[in-house]
C-alpha cells in the first residue's frame, strides 16, 4: 500500500511540474541576442523624476530570425515599436505574457530601430529586415 501511494505522489508532482513548466521559445540557433540598449533621454531613470529605480530594470532578451522576432525574457506588458529613418513608427504590438514571438510585416525591408518601451523605460537596438 505504501509503495502505491508513493507511485501516485510521485506521478501527480512529475504531471504537475510538466503542465505548468514554459520553456522559453527556441531562439535563433545561428545568432546572438539583439544588441538592445537602454533609449535614449530617460538615462537609466525611468524617466519619472527619479534617481534610481525602485527595483532593478532587466533588459529585454529578443531574437530575431527573418522576420520573426523571439520574445526571450523581460518583454511581457512591454510595446514594441518599429521606427523608419525618419523616426515615424511602421509598426507598434503591445506584447502579452502568452507572447513567445511576433512576426513582422513581410512589407517592411530595410533597416528600422526596434523601440521597446517597458513603462518608464525605453530600450531600443537596430535590426535589418
Amino acid at each position: 500500500m505504501k509503495t502505491k501511494h508513493l507511485f501516485m505522489a510521485t506521478f501527480f508532482l512529475a504531471a504537475s511540474t510538466a503542465s505548468f513548466s514554459q520553456l522559453p521559445p527556441e531562439p535563433n540557433p545561428e545568432g546572438d541576442p539583439l544588441p538592445i540598449v537602454t533609449g535614449p533621454g530617460n538615462n537609466g531613470t525611468g524617466g519619472g523624476g527619479h534617481s534610481f529605480p525602485k527595483s532593478p530594470v532587466m533588459v529585454p532578451t529578443i531574437y530575431q530570425n527573418g522576420h520573426s522576432l523571439y520574445l526571450y525574457s523581460d518583454c511581457a506588458g512591454a510595446t514594441l515599436c518599429l521606427m523608419d529613418g525618419g523616426d515615424e513608427v511602421v509598426y507598434s504590438i503591445g506584447i502579452t505574457d502568452e507572447m513567445d514571438y511576433v512576426v513582422l510585416p513581410s512589407t517592411l525591408v530595410g533597416i528600422y530601430r526596434l523601440d521597446i518601451i517597458c513603462g518608464d523605460f525605453t530600450f531600443y537596438c537596430n535590426i535589418e529586415l
